[in-house]
C-alpha cells in the first residue's frame, strides 16, 4: 500500500461528506429565495426552527440551531426590520422575548418551503423509493446517535 492510500481522505468521510451535502443543497436553496425576500441562509433556518417551535425565546432558539447570541441577535434584527418575525415580552418572565413568524414571515416561510421541497424531491429523484427510505431511516439513526455521543 503506498503512503498515499494511507492518507486519511476527507471526502470519504461521511460526516465530511453529509456537511457538504448540507451546505451545498443551502447554497441552492438560497439562491433561490435570496433575491426575492432579500434572506440568507441562517435568516432562512432561523424562520424555519421558528416555525416548527414557536413560540420561543430567542435564547432556545438559538440554543436550538448551534448559534451564539451575536449571530442570533443579527439574525433576528433583520428579520424584525424586514416584518417577519414578531416578538412580545413574556407576561410571565418579563425579562424573557417570546418569538413567532408574522403573517408576513409565515407567507415568505410557505412559499421557500416549496422550494425546499421541491429541491429535496430534485435531489432524491435517481434514488429509488426504497433506498430513499432506507437512507430517511439510516439517516434519523445517525443524527440519534450523534446527539447520544454529545
Amino acid at each position: 500500500m503506498s503512503e498515499q492510500e494511507k492518507l486519511f481522505d476527507i471526502h470519504d468521510w461521511v460526516p465530511y461528506q453529509l456537511w457538504r451535502l448540507s451546505q451545498d443543497a443551502g447554497y441552492v436553496l438560497e439562491d433561490y429565495y435570496s433575491k426575492k425576500y432579500n434572506l440568507k441562509g441562517e435568516n432562512w433556518r432561523f424562520m424555519a426552527m421558528l416555525a416548527s417551535s414557536a413560540p420561543i425565546s430567542a435564547k432556545r432558539l438559538g440554543e436550538c440551531l448551534d448559534m451564539d447570541q451575536v449571530q442570533v441577535t443579527r439574525a433576528l434584527n433583520k428579520l424584525l426590520d424586514s416584518g417577519y418575525v414578531s416578538r412580545r415580552t413574556d407576561p410571565r418572565d418579563r425579562r424573557r422575548v417570546i418569538l413567532n413568524l408574522s403573517k408576513r414571515g409565515t407567507e415568505v416561510y410557505q412559499d421557500i418551503v416549496v422550494m425546499a421541497k421541491d429541491l429535496e424531491a430534485r435531489l432524491l429523484d435517481q434514488i429509488p423509493e426504497q433506498e430513499r427510505e432506507n437512507f430517511r431511516k439510516n439517516l434519523k439513526q445517525l443524527l440519534i446517535t450523534v446527539e447520544q455521543m454529545r
